[in-house]
């Protein structure tokens, strides 16, 4: 059998039931196989495959076409220009969650002495990782360089603490992040005096669907319901957070802390309300024009 008609095969297995992407898919996972970039196989489409690799790419097409994310498939997910690592026990990284990235960025940061980057419920790591990556010049325009930015994640689940710091070793940040197991931001809060810091970043994507958003959805039941549920609402942990910082706020009124939170774009009064303690909220809208990332001063 060639590539050509491997390939002719695998489309219509993936289009019943329908997927959306199923000729992208079908060559990814068939580059996956062969080891080789999706160009390849688009150029050589006679090469003949052997039987192994027929039998391998054919069980890859049965499991996308039951559902199963690609990326939980092939073990990468591309993230802001960068490779990370997944499987069942994170939520694949989605390209809106890149905008967190871009406004952390476009931040002006007053970096002093002893700021903080916080990554709530870090999952795969593909946030903080990034932004370790992107930022990591930013120490020694600093003046003075004393301290600098720390770069903190946390998370509830282990499995997911494991995963991350296996990216983090990947791209060579893993001595710049310290991984805190925990419920929000509870570990940090608890060791908040060893770290001395004077600033906080903090980034959370937290889970934001609801029972009935998840059923409805034949892609995400393959995705930890961890990473998912968050109560009838969908804002149980955001409600949690907004009970942490507001404690913390009133015990350290004199430590600034900016918090950049995505949310589902229905929630975007709820989210007002829910932080209605801060300085300030604000929405910004995605490239759709989506109501995506809450943006907090406290």
């Amino acid at each position: 059998m060639t590539i050509s008609q491997a390939l002719i095969k695998a489309y219509a297995k993936l289009l019943v039931p329908p997927i959306n992407s199923a000729h992208l898919d079908a060559e990814l996972l068939l580059s996956f196989v062969l080891g080789k970039p999706r160009e390849y196989i688009l150029v050589h489409p006679d090469l003949e495959l052997s039987q192994s690799q027929i039998l391998k790419f054919n069980k890859f097409i049965a499991q996308r076409a039951k559902n199963i994310p690609l990326a939980y498939l092939t073990h990468v997910k591309e993230f802001y220009g960068r490779p990370f690592y997944v499987d069942q026990r994170v939520l694949v990284p989605r390209p809106e969650t890149e905008m967190m990235v871009e406004e952390v960025r476009s931040k002006k940061l007053e970096v002093r002495s002893n700021t903080a980057m916080v990554d709530v419920g870090t999952g795969s790591g593909c946030i903080i990782i990034t932004l370790a990556k992107e930022l990591e010049n930013l120490k020694s325009k600093i003046n003075p360089p004393a301290g600098g930015l720390k770069f903190i994640a946390t998370d509830i689940s282990k499995d997911a603490l494991t995963l991350a710091r296996k990216n983090a070793r990947i791209h060579g940040v893993d001595k710049k992040i310290k991984f805190l197991h925990g419920n929000l931001l509870e570990p940090l809060f608890l060791k908040i005096k060893n770290y001395k810091i004077k600033n906080f970043i903090i980034i959370a994507n937290l889970p934001y669907l609801t029972p009935a958003e998840i059923k409805q959805s034949s892609t995400i039941k393959h995705e930890p319901r961890l990473a998912l549920a968050a109560g009838s609402n969908g804002l149980k942990y955001y409600r949690q957070l907004a009970v942490q910082l507001r404690q913390f706020n009133i015990k350290h009124p004199n430590i600034p802390v900016s918090l950049f939170c995505e949310i589902d774009p229905a929630q975007n009064k709820k989210i007002k309300k829910i932080f209605s303690f801060a300085k300030s909220v604000i929405i910004k809208k995605d490239l759709a024009g989506q109501n995506r990332i809450a943006v907090v001063e406290l």
